[in-house]
């Protein structure tokens, strides 16, 4: 059972039985995705907490692995996130005014941005794939001469793929949220898939800031 109840912003939103009204009801969700976010939070540490050490250990090693990186694409992509993150801002601000048709372009512009992110960081992989970079390939390998340079790179690689596997899945959801999203009644009966969504998306953009700062910028 479902009952109609009018958000705080004029939006009619059905509230499942077990809420009283729909601001609990929100914050309920925002608080389980919240302590999902946490966990992620400590696996990305652990991998920062892994490059302050070699950077402590190793300066020499680790600078000279920083000069390999492209901070210019790094930079871009900083950018693009960044604007990401106002337009996914936009979408969960229109959910809560119930503007459908402006949520929906800002759902897209979103997925757009996510997605310019990743061709940037295929290009950016391609071009470490031409100067000898890539890890695991049976090729010469250009940063072989001290192991905590080579570790460094693959440090590099492992937790910028990672943080690309958590932003592909999320274009993923945001473009089959988008779809659904379609449907005329969606505000009414998931206004709560904006808002949580949202906060997984700030949780990616809010990652690569930290990634930019502490793999790229901050050995050179």
């Amino acid at each position: 059972m479902s009952a109609s109840v009018a958000a705080p912003e004029g939006v009619g939103i059905e509230v499942a039985e077990q809420f009283a009204d729909a601001t609990q009801q929100r914050h309920a969700a925002q608080l389980g995705m919240w302590a999902w976010l946490l966990t992620e939070l400590l696996l990305f540490a652990g991998l920062f907490l892994c490059a302050a050490v070699l950077h402590v250990t190793h300066p020499a090693a680790v600078a000279r692995a920083a000069r390999h990186l492209k901070v210019w694409i790094g930079a871009a992509n900083t950018a693009v996130l960044i604007c990401s993150s106002l337009t996914m801002t936009g979408a969960i601000t229109a959910s809560r005014h119930g503007w459908r048709r402006w949520m929906l372009r800002c759902l897209l512009a979103t997925a757009a941005l996510g997605t310019l992110f990743l061709l940037l960081k295929g290009f950016e992989y391609y071009q470490d794939y031409l100067e000898h970079m890539t890890p695991f390939l049976d090729r010469p390998y250009a940063l072989a001469g001290e192991p905590a340079t080579r570790l460094y790179i693959d440090l590099y690689f492992l937790t910028t793929a990672l943080h690309a596997l958590h932003l592909t899945t999320g274009v993923a959801i945001l473009l089959g949220m988008t779809w659904i999203a379609r449907k005329p009644r969606f505000l009414h009966r998931h206004q709560n898939w904006i808002e949580v969504y949202g906060l997984y998306w700030h949780f990616i953009d809010l990652i690569w800031i930290m990634v930019f700062t502490l793999i790229y910028v901050v050995p050179r």
